[in-house]
């Protein structure tokens, strides 16, 4: 009875395991073994077959086939994106002003900042008129009007925010602008605080001010050591359009103008209507402005407005750097984002821009 009971338990356990095995779906090529459900090489084994396009296998590692991307130095400028490691070479023979400028890693330690200038009455690269721009690099002092006007001085952000009179310039490297209102601050020497601040302003210290070109414009950014910060977006306001605004209902840039211009999206230039401004989480009505509904230009003020237009834009006055980031938006997004939220600053006779984003709500992923 025992060695019958054996027998049949074997020939069961036998054809178990038969039809197990008939049912495997995972079927590994030859070099490689089943393990956690997965095709695995076997003993270290590796092949070419691993390798994604243009890598070849060194060792147990895919290696690049063909050198790195060098560019020429007499033509070209090293472009790297950090996000990437793309190598691209951008070319200094002029062309124009439809590509942005190489913007190059800075030296160990210091940061590089690089952009375009943008008119902040109609949101167009503010650029050279007459003659058409070319690309051309400005010769510092070299014109009264357009880019090659200007200039453009780096600050520690909250210094020149709580008091530009006293604030002191960060020690740079070099500071290129050209006459398609492209620039580069390069080797910026961090700040103490966490914010570099670019002072934009004419280069001709009598023209400063609303006398000139454009009011004194401040923009702020986050410090990024040993990073190059590309197609930071800084301005231009003409006095002719900050005299629009107090004509048409606003206030006067005696008091200083922080500009809030809400951007749809984490990237683009796309601006978003229907906005609240806020300050500690409120709507900020005491001090907020706001143009026409359908103006995409920043001209009219229109009075007993309290969201955005289609310029995605409010002007507040009152702010303080002391407050810390306390401005911030209302309305226009999904649950799962916020606005950002910054510090800002209304000082006379300067007009302080920041751009406001949609990010990721606390625990969730912001699909703009």
């Amino acid at each position: 009875m025992n060695t019958r009971w054996i027998t049949i338990s074997s020939l069961f356990a036998a054809s178990l395991g038969l039809a197990l095995t008939g049912c495997k779906e995972l079927e590994c090529a030859e070099g490689t073994v089943e393990a956690d459900g997965m095709c695995k090489p076997s003993n270290g084994m590796f092949s070419n077959a691993m390798c994604g396009p243009f890598t070849v296998l060194q060792g147990d590692k895919c290696v690049p086939m063909f050198p790195p991307t060098e560019c020429d130095p007499t033509t070209t400028e090293v472009d790297v994106d950090p996000a990437t490691g793309v190598t691209t070479c951008i070319g200094t023979g002029g062309g124009g002003c439809a590509s942005p400028l190489p913007c190059p890693a800075p030296s160990a330690g210091k940061q590089t900042i690089c952009g375009q200038l943008y008119n902040l009455e109609d949101n167009e690269k503010y650029a050279q008129m007459t003659p058409a721009p070319s690309g051309a690099k400005c010769t510092p002092g070299g014109a009264t009007d357009g880019p090659c006007a200007l200039s453009i001085t780096a600050y520690d952000a909250i210094q020149f925010g709580t008091n530009p009179m006293t604030a002191v310039p960060l020690a740079v490297g070099d500071v290129y602008l050209d006459d398609c209102g492209r620039y580069r601050v390069t080797d910026i020497t961090p700040p103490a605080g966490p914010f570099v601040g670019l002072g934009i302003d004419d280069f001709t210290t009598g023209n400063r001010g609303p006398a000139g070109v454009t009011n004194t414009v401040g923009v702020a950014i986050p410090k990024q050591i040993s990073m190059a910060t590309k197609d930071f977006e800084a301005w231009i306001a003409k006095k002719s359009t900050t005299d629009m605004w107090t004509s048409s209902g606003g206030p006067p840039i005696s008091g200083g103008y922080y500009v809030n211009i809400f951007r749809a999206r984490h990237e683009g230039l796309e601006n978003q209507a229907g906005v609240t401004a806020t300050k500690g989480g409120q709507p900020n009505t005491a001090n907020d402005y706001y143009f026409a509904p359908a103006e995409t230009a920043r001209r009219t003020i229109m009075a007993g407005a309290s969201v955005t237009g289609a310029n995605g834009t409010a002007i507040i006055t009152n702010a303080a750097v002391s407050e810390g980031p306390a401005y911030a938006g209302s309305g226009q997004i999904p649950a799962e984002c916020i606005w950002e939220a910054h510090a800002g600053a209304s000082i006379p006779n300067i007009v302080f821009v920041q751009l406001f984003r949609p990010g990721n709500a606390i625990g969730q992923t912001c699909p703009l």
